[in-house]
C-alpha cells in the first residue's frame, strides 16, 4: 500500500498506510477538530468555577448556585456534543486508541459521577445545598482529571501535535482560541458594515465626486446631506469599530499599524470636508449679503468675483480629501477580506468549525468504518462523500498547499 506524508512544520509525518491526505483532511476537519473543540469548551468553562474544596464548602449560595449551573451545563455538553464525536472512529490507529480509551472513560464517568448530578435538582432547595456541595467537591475534580486526561491523549496522538505538542496542552492555547475567534467574529462584522458602507458609498460620495467636479460649485445643503450622513458615520460608526479591534489582543503588528493608518486617517479627512463645507457656506453666504448691499457696480462685480473664487478653491479642496477617503476606503473593503483569510489560517482558529450534525455524523462513520478497496482519492470517490454527507468541503489544493509549504506553523497546521 501506498504511504502517504503529512507535512508539519518543517517535519514529514508518515500516515497509516492506506491512509491518504484527503481521508485524513476530511477526518480531522469533521471529527477530530470539532472533538478538540468540545473538550476545550467543557474545560474552559470548569476552569471558571474551579474552586477548592473549603471554597465550594463555604461560599455564598449566589456562588454556589453559579458553580452548580457551569457544572451542569458541562455535563450536558460532554454527553451531548462530546459523546457522539468520541462514537466517530479515526483512520489513524493511535488516534483511534486515544479515542476509544476517552470513550471508555466517559461512559464510566457518565454512569457514575454524571448520572448522579444529573440527578440533583436543577434549583437547588435551601435544605440540599450542602448535599450539593459535597457532591461538587467530589465530581468537580473528576471530571476536570476526565477532561485533561483525555484531551491529552488525544492531542498525543494527532499527527499535527508532533510539531509543537507542548503548545496544545497549554493553557495559552484555549486562551489563544478565544482571543483569535474574538478578533474573527469582530472582523467578519466589521466586513459586513463595509458591505453596507460601499453601498452607500456608491449611492452618495461617487456622485457628489462626479457633481463637484463638473460644476465647480458647492452643493445645496439638501444636496449635501447624503454625503454628510456618510461622511457622519465614517466619523462616528466606523472610526470607533476600527479602535475597538486596535485595542483586541489578537491582533498582529503588521495588521495594526495598516489599521493605524485606516483609523487615523479617515477621520481627520472627513471631519476637515464637513467643516470645510460648512465654513464655505457660511461665507459665500456673507458674500452673497455684502454683493446684494452694493449699490455700485464694480462693488457687485468684486462680489460675483469672490463668489466664484470661493466655490472653485472649495469645491477643489473637498474633491481632493474626498478622493483621499474615497481611495483609503476601497483600500479598507479590500483589505479586511485578506484580513479575515490570514486570520482563519492562524494556528489557534485551527478547530474553528463546527461539529456535524447527526446525519452527517452517521454518514461519517460509515464511511470511515468501511473498507473500501479503491484510491480514496478518486474524484468519483470525493464527490460520493459530498453527496451522503452532505459536506461539500473537499480540500485537496489545500493538503497539497500543506505539502509544499511547512515553513510556518500556521501553513501546516490549518484547516
Amino acid at each position: 500500500m501506498k504511504t502517504y506524508y503529512l507535512t508539519v512544520g518543517d517535519q514529514r509525518v508518515a500516515l497509516p498506510p492506506g491512509v491518504t491526505l484527503a481521508r485524513w483532511s476530511e477526518e480531522r476537519k469533521h471529527c477530530q477538530n470539532p472533538r478538540i473543540r468540545a473538550f476545550l469548551g467543557c474545560i474552559q468553562m470548569l476552569a471558571d468555577v474551579m474552586e477548592s474544596n473549603y471554597a465550594i464548602l463555604h461560599c455564598s449560595p449566589e456562588r454556589l448556585l453559579e458553580i452548580w449551573r457551569k457544572v451542569r451545563e458541562v455535563t450536558d455538553l460532554m454527553l451531548g456534543e462530546l459523546a457522539p464525536l468520541l462514537e466517530i472512529p479515526s483512520c489513524l490507529p493511535a488516534l483511534d486508541d486515544a479515542r476509544a480509551t476517552a470513550k471508555v472513560a466517559l461512559d464510566m464517568l457518565a454512569e457514575t459521577e454524571i448520572t448522579v448530578l444529573r440527578s440533583l435538582p436543577v434549583e437547588v432547595p435551601a435544605d440540599s445545598m450542602l448535599e450539593v456541595r459535597k457532591q461538587l467537591c467530589v465530581s468537580i475534580g473528576k471530571l476536570h482529571n476526565f477532561l485533561q486526561d483525555a484531551f491529552g491523549e488525544l492531542m498525543a496522538a494527532d499527527p499535527r501535535s508532533i510539531h509543537n505538542a507542548d503548545y496544545f496542552l497549554s493553557k495559552r492555547f484555549p486562551q489563544d482560541v478565544e482571543e483569535a475567534e474574538w478578533l474573527h467574529s469582530t472582523v467578519n462584522k466589521l466586513q459586513v458594515f463595509l458591505e453596507d458602507l460601499h453601498e452607500e458609498r456608491c449611492r452618495s460620495l461617487i456622485p457628489m465626486l462626479d457633481y463637484l467636479r463638473r460644476e465647480q460649485t458647492l452643493p445645496t445643503a439638501r444636496t449635501w446631506e447624503p454625503c454628510k450622513q456618510l461622511l457622519s458615520i465614517l466619523v462616528d460608526d466606523l472610526t470607533p469599530r476600527l479602535r475597538e479591534i486596535l485595542a483586541l489582543r489578537g491582533i498582529r503588528f503588521q495588521e495594526m499599524e495598516t489599521l493605524d493608518r485606516y483609523t487615523a486617517t479617515i477621520p481627520i479627512h472627513c471631519s476637515i470636508i464637513l467643516e470645510l463645507y460648512d465654513n464655505a457656506r457660511h461665507a459665500t453666504d456673507r458674500v452673497k449679503s455684502a454683493a446684494a448691499r452694493a449699490s455700485a457696480r464694480p462693488a457687485i462685480e468684486q462680489g460675483v468675483h469672490d463668489l466664484v473664487t470661493v466655490h472653485e478653491v472649495v469645491t477643489a479642496r473637498i474633491v481632493e480629501l474626498a478622493c483621499d477617503v474615497d481611495t483609503v476606503l476601497k483600500d479598507l473593503i479590500s483589505f479586511v477580506p485578506l484580513w479575515i483569510d490570514a486570520i482563519e489560517k492562524r494556528r489557534a482558529l485551527l478547530l474553528r468549525r463546527g461539529p456535524l450534525n447527526g446525519e452527517q455524523q452517521r454518514a461519517v462513520h460509515q464511511i470511515l468504518t468501511q473498507d473500501e478497496t479503491h484510491d480514496p482519492d478518486d474524484e468519483a470517490v470525493a464527490e460520493s462523500w459530498a453527496k451522503r454527507t452532505g459536506i461539500y468541503s473537499w480540500d485537496d489544493e489545500e493538503d497539497e498547499e500543506e505539502s509544499r509549504d511547512g515553513s510556518t506553523p500556521e501553513a501546516a497546521l490549518r484547516i
